[in-house]
């Protein structure tokens, strides 16, 4: 007897179907593309008559990309406006086409002009898991160059409505499924904005899926036109009435438009466009803010929403304003005094430069200051800074509250000697760790020696949440705060004792100076950085960081502030391999953003997430193999903690 091929076996006793206008239970003849897609994979080749053309060339993309034939591997990107243009024009479409596909396994899905899936809708549970088994879900793109010949992919790569059946997908894991996408597209300028997709079982698919998303795109351009011409029309009107009246560089944003004056365009890359968006996005009532951009240089922008009457849920459009800041800014931010700069002391922000020039002001004049702060945000540097340029031949003493845990007695009468030196500067710590009793006695202290000329500073850490000026509440130590075991009664008397009494410590200073967290002066960030490195080494060494590290010690939120970034410093510096500091060189908590405060094991559980991204050069799904869990799974970690290491890798 001959011997069958195992192929040619499967090809007889199942021939292959194809969606054709005769319906998907109709079997095209001439068609195989089983046989067609293995003889292609084998390097042989492949007749016109086997497979369809569109078909066979998104195959050959396929194969010139190295796809793989047998994983998905889709790079997640979960970055999505669901106000965006295109998402408003799509919701009522989406939503119609859900209601009338309810209860039929079938799924629509939306994605922007790159394959990236942005929202899927579906009402079929079996199906549902088993897109979520090939990644075809919101975050993930399925452009060709990564899933190979798809509905998605090829409909974006060709411009025009693609369908495409079972045994047609290049890949093996996509072959259960059917799918049919068309292009969405700008009404004026015809750009490709997103694609509609209908997915279902390869053995319920219809022709009809093709005809169906062909009117689903008309539907959301028509209402992409209603809703773009007004957002234009109100984007170009904020513009043109702003110009005459504007000294500023000046630009308009829309969600697919960009007007802008020569000053704007010389100073901004493409690069800027989208953190100008999310920076306008937050301003009000005409406040401004830095932006570092791309190219180093720093701007002082001013922005507002522009409202049209049919934009839906958000602006039409944002209108900005912007000044390129110069080192004339710098060095004189109220346009006045020129602040001097002091050793050690790096920050050329105005916001800094003003706190340096209040509390030389106060040291000169010998007026008592209160200088509060966050932890970490140098109080204690910038002090002995001001006293070395106002008085550097004069004594400079710092007494910690402390070392008064022990015994105040001894404290206080240090306390009392320098004060009655009547000269030098007296920098007075951690005044929250005294009991009420104590702190009376340094009100006692102080006024005694109320009268004497030389400067006295006392610091105050206050947490995050307390920064509120004068007459917030008392950050009392857990040395101060009342024990457990005593009555409520008296808890909140001793409570109350030493807030009022701390209170009238502080009252005794004139004056309060605020030094403001790093986080509100990230336009210093690459200075301080070439300082902490330089004082590092003890030499010029030619240590620096690349753009991409920078990068992303700019958009930390230090919380712990200067002292925080020196550290990431030092432990950059000893994990670097060469005189340049890479993004994988910074610690893990930097590479991620959490929009919470993260417990002790999710602390962990992001560090080693960071640490196997970086051991396998970014590749998430060989990370996540390392870490023993799915790939789905520490895509949603990455996103949940704000991960970002750079370029995407799959």
């Amino acid at each position: 007897m001959e011997a069958v091929d195992p192929m040619e076996r499967l090809e007889r006793t199942k021939p292959s179907y194809t969606v054709s206008p005769l319906g998907p239970d109709r079997s095209v003849p001439h068609l195989n593309p089983i046989r067609a897609r293995t003889q292609f994979l084998e390097g042989e080749s492949v007749s016109p008559a086997e497979v369809r053309p569109p078909i066979l060339d998104s195959w050959q993309r396929s194969r010139f990309w190295g796809v793989d034939t047998d994983r998905i591997q889709a790079p997640y990107n979960a970055d999505f406006d669901p106000h965006s243009r295109l998402a408003t024009a799509a919701r009522p479409v989406l939503d119609r086409l859900s209601d009338a596909l309810q209860g039929t396994p079938m799924c629509l899905i939306l994605t922007d002009s790159k394959g990236r899936v942005r929202e899927r809708r579906t009402g079929d549970r079996a199906l549902h898991r088993h897109l979520d088994d090939i990644s075809l879900a919101p975050g993930f793109s399925y452009a060709e160059e990564y899933v190979g010949t798809n509905g998605i992919g090829t409909a974006a790569e060709d411009g025009r409505t693609a369908h495409v059946f079972g045994s047609e997908h290049f890949s093996e894991r996509l072959q259960r499924v059917s799918c049919a996408a068309a292009p969405i597209r700008n009404p004026a300028s015809g750009r490709v904005l997103g694609l509609i997709d209908l997915t279902s079982w390869q053995h319920t698919a219809s022709p009809l899926m093709v005809a169906l998303v062909r009117e689903a795109a008309t539907d959301i351009e028509e209402r992409l036109l209603d809703i773009g011409s007004e957002r234009e029309r109100a984007a170009l009107r904020a513009f043109l009435t702003s110009r005459p009246s504007s000294r500023r560089a000046l630009i308009t944003l829309t969600d697919d438009l960009l007007l802008a004056d020569a000053a704007a365009t010389e100073m901004l890359s493409p690069a800027d466009h989208r953190r100008l968006r999310e920076i306008a996005a937050n301003l009000s009532d005409q406040r401004e803010q830095r932006l570092l951009l791309s190219d180093g240089r720093t701007v002082q922008v001013r922005g507002r929403p522009v409202d049209g009457e049919a934009s839906g849920s958000s602006p039409a459009a944002y209108l900005i304003e912007l000044r390129l800041v110069t080192e004339r800014d710098e060095s004189a931010p109220h346009g006045t005094v020129r602040v001097p700069r002091l050793p050690g002391i790096v920050g050329s922000s105005p916001v800094f430069r003003g706190v340096i020039a209040q509390l030389i002001r106060h040291c000169e004049e010998g007026r008592w200051a209160l200088v509060d702060g966050e932890a970490g945000t140098g109080k204690r540097e910038l002090v002995q800074a001001v006293h070395r340029h106002v008085a550097p031949a004069t004594p400079f003493s710092v007494h910690d509250a402390a070392h008064a845990r022990g015994g105040s007695a001894r404290w206080l009468q240090a306390v009392f000697q320098d004060l009655s030196e009547d000269r030098g500067t007296v920098v007075l710590r951690h005044l929250d760790l005294l009991s009420a009793p104590d702190l009376g006695r340094l009100d006692g202290v102080l006024r005694a020696t109320a009268g004497r000329s030389g400067w006295v500073a006392a610091l105050l850490t206050r947490d995050r949440s307390a920064l509120t000026g004068a007459g917030s509440a008392v950050p009392l130590s857990e040395d101060a705060r009342p024990r457990a075991g005593t009555d409520r009664a008296a808890e909140q008397r001793q409570g109350a004792e030493t807030a009022t009494a701390f209170t009238t410590v502080t009252g005794r200073l004139s004056a309060e100076v605020t030094v403001p967290p790093l986080r509100h002066r990230t336009a210093d960030i690459p200075a301080l950085v070439t300082y902490l490195i330089a004082r590092h080494s003890g030499r010029d060494d030619g240590v620096r960081c690349t753009d991409n590290a920078m990068r992303a010690l700019c958009r930390a939120q230090w919380p712990g502030n200067v002292r925080q970034l020196e550290g990431s410093l030092r432990y950059a510096d000893a994990h670097r391999s060469g005189q340049l500091i890479e993004e994988t060189d910074l610690p893990p908590s930097l590479l991620s953003q959490a929009q919470r405060p993260l417990s002790p094991w999710e602390s962990t559980e992001r560090d080693m997430i960071v640490q196997a991204l970086l051991d396998h050069g970014g590749d998430k799904t060989k990370a996540a193999r390392a870490l023993g869990i799915s790939r789905a799974t520490i895509y949603r970690k990455i996103t949940g903690y704000g991960i970002r290491l750079g370029p995407e890798t799959g």
